[in-house]
């Protein structure tokens, strides 16, 4: 059953793009919205990621400053600043101070 829910909505998901964006021709977008593309995923992986980094429980059930998923998000970004192009530190280096923190947090 879960196997074919997942068809479906992949099903879906395609005819809905397909209805939307198929019968368009070879146009192109307006210059503003071409600039704004490359701010369109960080954004909304902000969006995603923020309330769950900034609303997570302290190892003590209470909202804290020292909450492993901070702790994470902090160090994956400043490890980002630095390496910009290297996704897979950033995401490692994020993984590992989350797990560091949730063991002796």
């Amino acid at each position: 059953m879960d196997t074919v829910t997942i068809v479906l909505m992949g099903a879906v998901t395609f005819a809905l793009r397909v209805c939307f964006f198929g019968p368009l021709g070879p146009e192109r977008l307006p210059g503003g919205v071409e600039r704004a593309l490359p701010y369109v995923m960080p954004a909304v992986l902000m969006a995603i990621i923020v309330p769950s980094v900034v609303l997570a429980k302290s190892p003590g059930g209470s909202l804290g400053p020292l909450s492993p998923y901070l702790i994470g998000a902090l160090v994956g970004f400043a490890v980002g600043v630095f390496k910009k192009d290297n996704f897979f530190l950033v995401f490692a280096s994020s993984v590992a101070a989350f797990a560091v923190a949730k063991i002796l947090l």
